[in-house]
């Protein structure tokens, strides 16, 4: 099974970047669905059943962390864009990361070399206009959302389908 470590977003949050994800329907840009917004903690691909009681086992709770939602991003380069999101801020989101990482390096996990706290709003899959694409990015690169205080790392996970990704929650620390 496919699965990932996320921290959920408020509704109220969810809300507002569903709102502004408006200014990103442009055709080749599939958006992220609503119920779908999340900021990913770790990748985990997929998993099978032996090493997804291992991780069930770990404890990956985390103190509470205040987060900031803010500044517009994409993956890889402005000149190739692939993934648009929105930047995550805290003054420990990343030893927070770093932590998980740790912890699931002991089951085999590859760690990470680079941290960018993120929610991704929206993939490219091709673009017409590059041009409009880069301008909105530009107009919106200053955005904020709104800050929170993240309790829970979920377990989720998820299946694709020709509609878009189903995350279903495995567990909560």
């Amino acid at each position: 099974m496919r699965l990932f470590l996320a921290i959920d977003i408020p509704k109220d949050i969810k809300n507002k970047i569903y709102e502004f994800q408006k200014s990103f329907k442009i055709k080749g840009i599939k958006l992220v669905e609503k119920e779908n917004l999340h900021i990913t903690v770790k990748f985990l691909g997929e998993v099978d059943e032996n090493l997804l009681n291992k991780i069930l086992d770990l404890d990956l709770s985390i103190e509470p962390i205040r987060i900031k939602l803010k500044n517009l991003g994409v993956f890889p380069n402005e000149n190739f864009i692939r993934v648009i999101w929105v930047g995550v801020e805290g003054d420990k989101i990343i030893d927070l990361f770093k932590d998980i990482d740790k912890k699931l390096s002991t089951l085999g996990f590859k760690k990470e070399n680079n941290y960018i706290p993120h929610l991704t709003i929206g993939r490219v899959k091709f673009i017409e206009n590059k041009k409009l694409l880069k301008d909105r990015i530009r107009e919106f690169k200053n955005v904020e959302f709104g800050s929170f205080t993240a309790e829970k790392i979920k377990l989720y996970k998820s299946t694709l389908t020709r509609e878009g990704p189903i995350y279903e929650i495995i567990k909560e620390w």
